[in-house]
């Protein structure tokens, strides 16, 4: 026989800020939320989850995705073997000759001069376009050959890397063809671990290394490198894969390791760094970020997000960085989200470039699909057991949410510890209704809900409110 509790008069509210508590290597277990974000107002202080936006096809050329720019207002594109203006063929391909794609995603960077031009590497290869002169490889005595991935420009100077960590810079200023000065090399030396990648933060240039990271800036040294080592900014965490590195404001993320950890992600903002990753989040990362990594970042509605992709896990991972909170994107198939970059157009619009269908999306929070396919937004709460373990029976259960005409959510319950086998069927919630609820939810000592909602339409959940009493078991 039950027994009513305190909570009847004011029915018990589960919070649904989500992020992985994932107890293992596994997904299968535990609170999760899948294509959705959190936020917290700053008014009231009330968090509340949000369906992730979604993507609109703008232009789809054959090839797979290996990079995307913002270059002087127009899009550089690399599909396949051939690199694109605005959707115009500029090289690769016949006949100028095929971009190398042994290297995979390319990074880009642009230097000024009295003819401004873009470059962009793979780490195979490296090209330089100046609008007037046809695409052209970057090489010489001098130039990094293997190289590692990444550009950067600094007051002038075209910097590269190769894989032992000897930072070049070209010639002459605003000039990334002329590497015939072969003095203009400094090397990141203070531990002898190989070079993964070179990028910039601030004023700063970053040498990513296997072990270790080492910061430099423009000395205006008059003979050899500009360069000279920031004294005391050595990080002790290397790189484990440049395509993992994004800026977002001047804050750099990366996939980081050392000799003494897994993988985990890092955040270096003022050549502070900070292991933003969870232990969920490290327990992931652990099984597959030796493999193939695709990572982008972008800023929507308020919010600056850390997206990377673990491919032979088959996992996305993103980090809201506005909330400091993770949750996990998929595709229509429920696999991993697969974008290899993001840019801009020139109206300012959200670019994102799939992987292999050759299309470049704009991102909205007003798509309710994924051009056409259907996102899945799924949110499974940790097991709940109301502070006893006694068996309670839960009446009506309210779901707190935005109203929303033509909006559905599925609801179903587990009392095993999430065994596949012991969910319950879903009932679905009309989140059109003022008062959207489930009747009569049975007993349970703990239990974890599922929340899926697949409907086009925008979602705002804040949280369960459950009615429940006590029974005598």
């Amino acid at each position: 026989m039950a027994q009513q509790s305190d909570t009847v008069g004011l029915p018990k509210r589960l919070p649904l800020v989500i992020e992985p508590e994932n107890r293992d290597t596994s997904t299968l277990k535990d609170a999760k939320l899948i294509n959705g974000y959190v936020e917290k107002g700053k008014k009231d202080g009330e968090y509340h989850i949000y369906k992730r936006p979604g993507l609109l096809n703008e232009s789809t050329i054959a090839g797979a995705g290996l990079g995307v720019y913002n270059w002087r207002g127009k899009v550089y594109r690399i599909q396949g073997a051939t690199i694109y203006e605005d959707g115009v063929a500029i090289g690769g391909g016949a006949p100028n000759g095929a971009l190398d794609t042994t290297g995979g995603i390319y990074h880009f960077e642009s230097c000024l001069g009295t003819t401004p031009s873009l470059q962009f590497g793979n780490g195979v290869a490296t090209y330089n376009y100046d609008l007037t002169t046809p695409i052209t490889a970057l090489a010489g005595a001098n130039y990094p050959s293997p190289a590692a991935k990444g550009i950067v420009y600094l007051d002038g100077t075209t910097y590269i890397m190769d894989q032992a960590a000897a930072i070049r810079g070209c010639a002459t200023l605003n000039a990334p063809t002329d590497w015939t000065d072969v003095l203009n090399t400094i090397t990141a030396q203070i531990e002898p671990d190989g070079g993964i990648g070179l990028f910039k933060q601030l004023v700063y240039v970053i040498a990513f290394k296997q072990w270790s990271t080492e910061v430099f800036y423009d000395a205006q040294n008059a003979l050899a490198s500009p360069l000279g080592p920031v004294q005391g900014a050595k990080v002790n965490y290397g790189c484990l894969n440049a395509d993992s590195v994004q800026e977002i404001d001047g804050t750099i993320f990366w996939l980081g390791v050392n000799r003494n950890t897994n993988p985990q992600i890092l955040q270096l903002d003022n050549l502070k760094p900070l292991v933003v990753s969870t232990k969920p989040i490290d327990r992931l990362l652990a099984q597959g970020a030796t493999g193939t990594v695709y990572s982008f970042a972008f800023k929507l509605d308020g919010h600056k997000f850390y997206v990377i992709t673990l491919k032979s896990t088959n996992i996305t991972l993103v980090y809201n960085v506005s909330e400091q909170m993770w949750s996990q994107w998929t595709d229509a198939d429920g696999n991993y989200f697969p974008i290899v970059a993001a840019t801009f157009n020139a109206n300012y619009d959200l670019l994102l470039q799939h992987e292999s269908n050759g299309k470049l999306y704009s991102v909205n929070s007003s798509y309710g699909t994924d051009d056409g396919a259907q996102i899945t937004f799924d949110l499974y709460t940790p097991n709940f057991d109301g502070g006893i373990r006694r068996e309670k029976v839960a009446g009506m259960l309210y779901v707190i949410a935005d109203q929303q005409a033509g909006s559905t959510m599925q609801v179903r319950s587990n009392d095993k510890d999430y065994a596949a086998a012991a969910w319950s069927n879903f009932r679905t919630v009309d989140l059109g209704m003022d008062t959207p609820f489930l009747p009569d939810n049975g007993s349970f000592r703990r239990r974890a809900y599922h929340l899926r909602h697949t409907a086009p339409t925008a979602l705002r959940l804040q949280a369960l409110e459950m009615q429940l009493d006590l029974g005598t078991m």
